[in-house]
């Protein structure tokens, strides 16, 4: 029971920096797109419409050096977004990855009869394969209809 909370309490936290990274790259996405058309409208009153250097507040190239740092922020602060989301991801992917059991030291490989069955009551048989391993099979005794049906 408490693998299912923990479970689904990292896939809330893995959904949840999802939406905030999404949204945080859309944010980011539009800041550039802006500041790129206003480095536009600049070189367009420079070049064309012949507004001195510094019209707007500042020369062109102080108005392209600061685009370029503004890229390079938002391109590093993506790199920490992605990296933070893949540990996160990660770490669930682990969580939910089965876990190798042994048994006195014979890895035990288990195999359900009906294959994919849940629920129910099974019986446990241990067969040994050999010195490394052991085969549990588990067979379903009373299927879960007939449990539940019996309330």
């Amino acid at each position: 029971m408490v693998d299912k909370q923990e479970k689904i309490k990292l896939q809330k936290i893995e959904n949840k920096l999802g939406k905030r990274y999404s949204l945080f790259l859309k944010i980011f996405f539009l800041i550039t797109i802006v500041f790129a058309i206003f480095i536009i409208i600049v070189f367009y009153g420079i070049s064309s419409l012949g507004y001195g250097y510094n019209w707007a507040g500042i020369s062109l190239q102080g108005w392209l050096i600061s685009i370029c740092a503004l890229y390079g922020i938002l391109f590093f602060l993506e790199l920490i977004f992605y990296f933070h989301f893949s540990k996160v991801h990660k770490k669930r992917i682990d969580f939910e990855k089965p876990k190798i059991e042994y048994i006195n030291g014979k890895r035990v490989y288990v195999y359900t009869f009906p294959e994919g069955k849940e629920g129910g009551i099974f019986s446990k048989t241990y067969i040994e394969l050999d010195k490394n391993s052991i085969l549990r099979l588990r067979s379903c005794i009373i299927p879960p209809e007939e449990i539940w049906s019996q309330k």
